[in-house]
């Protein structure tokens, strides 16, 4: 939290808020390789080779799968099409951060909102798996 708000109060611009997001992504995949050593359970063979039974996932696998996708393609989509167009009245998803970022606060928030996606995505689902807890 305390990181948060120093970010927030420095500048865009600002050296020391460059260095911090390099650090929390450095970190990010050190804690990766560190607590993931060993903990894979198959080869990488046979779990690729699970993604194309499509047919056996369950129905809320399959949503979350789909919500990603439509949520990914969707951004991807918008900043190619505002890119492209280079229009005000269709502006690109960085202008709307940029007005969030400009605020000592919003820049915080962003950045906490940030750390807080990276700690659920990368320890949230780690207890679980598609048949239930470990």
């Amino acid at each position: 939290m305390g990181v948060s708000i120093w970010q927030g109060l420095l500048s865009r611009d600002a050296l020391a808020a460059h260095l911090i997001v390099g650090l929390a992504v450095l970190s990010a995949f050190a804690a990766a390789i560190i607590g993931g050593h060993r903990r894979q359970q198959q080869s990488t063979r046979a779990w690729r080779s699970t993604w194309s039974s499509w047919r056996t996932r369950s129905a809320p696998i399959k949503a979350s799968i789909l919500a990603w996708a439509v949520l990914l393609g969707g951004t991807v989509a918008w900043d190619l099409v505002s890119f492209v167009k280079q229009s005000h009245t269709f502006p690109t998803l960085s202008y709307f951060i940029g007005h969030i970022t400009k605020h000592e606060a919003g820049r915080g928030a962003l950045f906490a909102l940030w750390l807080a996606l990276g700690a659920y995505f990368a320890l949230g689902t780690r207890t679980k798996t598609e048949h239930g807890p470990r």
